[in-house]
């Protein structure tokens, strides 16, 4: 009975250390981005320049504290670490729960969305066993030589760093976010007829010699011109259903909302997505500048899609001479597009048929052909997925031969 408990006790927390390292390892860009929201939340955005080297830094520590909990190696060094983390974690989640800085975690990356509660009461079952891996940790014995554990947990240490700087260095292997490539985004819009509509709560705080109060819709005193306007606060009373793209929205300076005309196109378009265009990629503004011409030349249109003002937009469309037709979006909602700024997305009768980081951005013969171009692409995606799959798994198989023992 104590021999399944101290199992329990090691493979549970690997397996979800793993999980949660893996996840995060294939977009270490969207781990920074989450690391931004936490220095922001805690008034440590001083922070922000180191966020992707942590987004790096943490999925590497998960996987391989998982791996060598799974394997059995170095526990009794690792059983602390492992407790550590978890009581940070559980005390952090905790406290998120609460006072909700920031509406999700991010613990499992984009593959998996868990509530603030949901996180927290995950890490209470986790921490549980991390404590009896902790409590157990003399009674764990390695049967292996120091040099194979060490080949062991290099070999490990190389994948996955290799897999978090390739992803940085691309776009994620595997894709969790609802922009994904095969994504319809007109149908990912849609609220089905007789879906359940949030219930929604807006108070405004207005002044009146020097009292605040708050008030209404129902209540506020429209009459009464004398009440100052100082905030107001809109509450979510009951979560009601919401589309995967329920806040995608492009905003035309000059026609407004663009929205509609972008996702029902048919036929081939181009969106340039550059959430700042201050921080764009300076290198590759001119080979952009140039599809964006030869889209024009072959009736395809091309947006630049930024979260930039408009006097910023103005002042680089002059100093690059691009000539691009300039949208604008959330800032947000153009990071979760894509991991790349700028990077590029082709749509076709509305579907994501094609994504691009800036330094693998697609031959100019695309707007010859552009459908066929893309399957082309998705196909070579396929088999970078593949590769890095089958490496870990050429990894693994030895790994798990040489400590079956520990295994079992």
């Amino acid at each position: 009975m104590n021999k399944l408990i101290r199992f329990i006790c090691r493979v549970i927390p690997g397996i979800v250390f793993i999980f949660s390292g893996l996840v995060k390892a294939v977009d270490p860009v969207g781990g920074a981005i989450k690391f931004e929201d936490y220095f922001t939340a805690f008034h440590l955005s001083w922070l922000a320049p180191f966020s992707l080297t942590l987004s790096l830094i943490l999925a590497a520590v998960e996987f391989l504290l998982g791996f060598h909990l799974l394997l059995g190696l170095y526990l009794k060094k690792l059983a602390p670490l492992a407790l550590l983390l978890m009581t940070v974690f559980f005390f952090l989640t905790l406290y998120i729960a609460i006072f909700n800085p920031v509406s999700d975690c991010g613990c499992f990356g984009e593959a998996l969305k868990l509530t603030n509660w949901q996180t927290f009461f995950k890490n209470v079952v986790l921490i549980i066993f991390t404590f009896g891996l902790y409590k157990f940790r003399k009674n764990y014995q390695t049967q292996y030589s120091g040099v194979r554990m060490a080949l062991t947990s290099l070999l490990l240490t190389i994948y996955i760093f290799a897999l978090g700087i390739w992803s940085v260095q691309n776009l994620p292997i595997i894709d969790f976010r609802p922009f994904k490539t095969g994504t319809h985004i007109a149908s990912q819009m849609e609220v089905p007829e007789g879906a359940e509509q949030p219930q929604i709560e807006t108070v405004f705080i207005l002044e009146k010699n020097g009292e605040r109060k708050t008030f209404s819709i129902n209540d506020y005193p429209y009459d009464d011109t004398t009440w100052v306007f100082i905030d107001s606060e809109t509450k979510v009373l009951k979560e009601g259903f919401q589309p995967p793209l329920h806040d995608f929205s492009l905003l035309d300076p000059d026609l407004g909302d663009a929205t509609q005309q972008v996702i029902n196109h048919p036929g081939p378009q181009f969106l340039l997505i550059a959430p700042s265009l201050q921080e764009m990629e300076k290198s590759v503004i001119l080979p952009l500048t140039e599809l964006a011409e030869l889209s024009r030349q072959k009736n395809i249109p091309f947006y630049c899609i930024t979260a930039s003002g408009s006097a910023e937009t103005l002042e680089f469309d002059l100093s690059n001479k691009t000539m691009f037709r300039y949208l604008q979006s959330d800032e947000t909602t153009l990071k979760t597009m894509i991991r790349s700024n700028p990077g590029l997305i082709m749509l076709y009768d509305g579907t994501i048929t094609g994504k691009w980081h800036y330094r693998n951005l697609p031959e100019k013969t695309i707007v010859n052909n552009p459908l066929s171009y893309t399957i082309h692409e998705m196909a070579q995606r396929n088999e970078r997925r593949i590769f890095w799959i089958n490496l870990l798994i050429m990894i693994l198989i030895p790994i798990m031969i040489i400590n079956r023992k520990t295994i079992k």
